[in-house]
């Protein structure tokens, strides 16, 4: 790769000061064929060994209207201990939440391989910057500072569950996962950091949505199917990843005895603690019970109102119900 738009050869990525400067990337003929298909992709790259306020420039960005991102992290950090790398895919995704809430954003960290330069093999990347802690003097309102950095640092405990992750061979995680969101993505980045070998997951079947409101604009499983492996596969491709159907029959997180763990959205813990009974009838080991934050929620408490793909439906449905009357939108 080499660097265009009048940045020199040895020259590093734009770095995040103030207003953002952008630095495009060609590639060159002899680097060969990136492997995630012709989809082009921003970087940016997060030194978690400095203190910067990296989730305020993650928010200042129009989701919207930008590329995809990539948000490589770097530092000994997250190396040890994964808890502290669910608190940065916390801050991460909280902050996607307040821009666009199904933006297309993927974390990257060293302990799944990642480097710069892999990374720009990988992906076909057209830009990235960089978060220097020197340059980390932007203002942020009173109202992000009160969103942002808390909801970031801070997670609630819960009875019954894990505070501390060690990296585990088998990791299990379920859901619909409707129109991908930042609460789904949490749920999904936090099995990928805390697996080291096969993530199984279930996906609920489109015989049990029957109910579902604006059921009509569900995605199909297949769909929801890949939509999932290809986040995972993006983040760590080196995990091995089987799926299955929910609801059809047990879960394979009741009848696999090699399962360590199962990652759940904090409202449905209790589903995790009824799978751990059924275990120990069968005289399996307890799954660790790793639970991600509520993300755009008004709490943690499980009634709270929150990210939810039935909000996305039900806008999506007043979206075309406006486009068949030829109104636009407020």
């Amino acid at each position: 790769w080499k660097q265009t738009e009048q940045v020199g050869r040895g020259a590093g990525p734009a770095v995040v000061c103030g207003k953002p400067r952008q630095v495009r990337l060609k590639r060159t003929a002899e680097r060969g064929r990136t492997t995630m298909g012709t989809k082009v992709w921003a970087l940016l790259t997060v030194d978690l060994g400095e203190k910067s306020s990296w989730t305020s420039h993650v928010a200042s960005r129009d989701g919207r209207a930008r590329l995809p991102l990539l948000v490589f992290f770097r530092g000994q950090r997250v190396s040890a201990m994964r808890d502290e790398a669910l608190r940065v895919l916390t801050a991460l995704y909280e902050a996607v939440a307040a821009v666009a809430p199904r933006w297309e954003v993927v974390p990257l960290f060293e302990f799944c391989g990642w480097s710069r330069q892999t990374i720009v093999e990988r992906f076909n990347v057209d830009s990235f910057e960089e978060v220097r802690p020197e340059c980390d003097q932007r203002e942020l309102s009173p109202e992000w500072k009160s969103r942002l950095l808390p909801l970031c640092t801070v997670e609630p405990e819960v009875e019954g569950c894990s505070t501390s992750y060690s990296p585990m061979d088998e990791v299990c995680v379920g859901g619909t996962f409707d129109r991908l969101h930042a609460g789904h993505r949490l749920l999904l980045s936090a099995t990928v950091a805390v697996c080291d070998k096969t993530i199984f997951f279930g996906i609920t079947a489109d015989v049990l949505l029957a109910k579902k409101k604006n059921r009509e604009l569900l995605e199909p499983y297949e769909v929801r199917k890949g939509c999932v492996e290809d986040f995972i596969r993006a983040m760590n491709p080196n995990l091995k990843v089987a799926s299955g159907e929910l609801g059809l029959h047990d879960p394979g997180a009741v009848t696999s005895a090699s399962m360590d763990g199962i990652v759940v959205s904090r409202e449905t813990v209790a589903g995790a603690k009824s799978i751990n009974d059924e275990r120990e009838k069968a005289n399996y080991k307890a799954l660790v019970v790793i639970p991600v934050n509520l993300v755009g929620a008004t709490s943690q408490e499980g009634d709270a109102k929150k990210l939810s793909s039935s909000d996305l439906r039900q806008m999506d449905s007043v979206s075309q119900a406006r486009g068949a009357k030829g109104e636009s939108a407020p």
